[in-house]
């Protein structure tokens, strides 16, 4: 069952998926789109179609997107760090939802 807790934690996924592209993009070009991959990734497992969700997805990663790559100007270790930050908060996040949402069923 979807309700708010699913969709604020589906919402900070997604932004700490946008922060960790936007370094990514800033370190190692435009060509580099593991994070955006992420994202097109669990948009087509919790957003397949069109619709509020799926907007406010996309909304929140180009959002954070943009806000961190305002943040960090040049990559730096300052910046290498945050991506792992924001990887790390995005696999918890994850792992959070896969056991709150889709436990496994006892064999």
């Amino acid at each position: 069952m979807r309700g708010p807790d699913y969709f604020r934690d589906a919402s900070d996924l997604a932004g700490a998926l946008g922060s960790a592209h936007a370094i990514r993009v800033r370190c190692n070009g435009r060509e580099d789109q593991y994070w955006r991959q992420y994202m097109s990734d669990m948009l087509s497992y919790e957003a397949p179609n069109r619709g509020n969700l799926r907007s406010s997805l996309v909304a929140k990663f180009n959002d954070a997107y943009q806000e961190t790559s305002r943040d960090y100007l040049k990559c730096d270790n300052r910046a290498v760090e945050a991506e792992a930050r924001f990887a790390r908060q995005g696999q918890e996040i994850a792992e959070r939802m896969a056991m709150h949402y889709f436990p496994k069923k006892p064999d």
